[in-house]
């Protein structure tokens, strides 16, 4: 597939996921509705149903809300691969996040799954730096109100228009792609470590193609727009983690 083809692919991706998810996600639930297997079906369908919404405000006036629901799909999709996770520590927040306490049950760790996809031999993820970033813009942070301010000015002067849809819409496009790819693959794969969720491939032919040939065609494009131009200190960045690090080396007992 070309991008052109992934992204008219999309929709009939998010279609066949849909409709398995919610086949084997109804399985689930009548078994337990408050298993470890439940838990990652609600967390599926609820990435689905972001995307969706993400695809409906992919416009240069509503970058906003497409921020928003991006950090909203990260948290649900980084936690779905954590819920996955074959231990009974998972299992034991799983039922704190089916309790709803208000709590931080509903946040991944981000260092067990970073550890995760190093061992597998995929490199650097930075989940939680990503996370912490996109967290920038999705709270009214004075970076966020700038943006959101610099949007509606563009938006009331007619400047929105006339911007290159390279610069503004291809990235998220891209970055929207590979989302749907990631969820693919939190999802569907069974990997070393990982409770099998039993989800049918042959149930999504599209979405088994797309996942399997989006990086290579997305990966150049997403590559050139990934970096973060967020002051230092606004979010947690890599020299945060290098310096806890060494912290932890120098005085590991403090």
């Amino acid at each position: 597939m070309t991008f052109d083809e992934l992204w008219v692919n999309s929709p009939i991706v998010l279609r066949e996921l849909a409709a398995e998810f919610v086949r084997r996600g109804d399985e689930c639930l009548k078994a337990d509705k408050e298993s470890q297997l439940t838990a990652c079906m609600f967390l599926a369908l609820r990435s689905v149903s972001l995307l969706l919404g993400m695809a409906k405000v992919m416009e240069p006036e509503t970058r906003d809300s497409w921020d928003v629901l991006a950090r909203a799909l990260q948290e649900s999709t980084d936690l779905l691969m954590y819920f996955r996770f074959d231990e009974d520590g998972v299992r034991k927040k799983i039922e704190y996040w089916f309790a709803g306490k208000g709590d931080s049950a509903w946040k991944a760790d981000h260092h067990k799954c970073e550890e995760f996809i190093r061992r597998l031999g995929e490199g650097e993820t930075e989940l939680a730096v990503r996370w912490s970033a996109m967290t920038v813009f999705s709270h009214p942070t004075v970076y966020a109100a700038q943006n959101s301010a610099k949007n509606v000015a563009g938006w009331v002067t007619g400047f929105a228009k006339t911007e290159s849809p390279t610069d503004t819409i291809l990235p998220k496009i891209a970055d929207y792609l590979t989302s749907i790819s990631k969820l693919m693959v939190v999802a569907t794969f069974d990997l070393p470590g990982w409770v099998p969720l039993g989800f049918d491939l042959n149930r999504m032919p599209t979405a088994d193609r797309f996942q399997r040939e989006c990086k290579n065609v997305v990966g150049p494009i997403l590559a050139m727009n990934q970096k973060i131009t967020l002051p230092e200190g606004s979010y947690r960045s890599p020299s945060d983690k290098t310096a806890r690090s060494a912290k932890v080396k120098k005085n590991p007992k403090g």
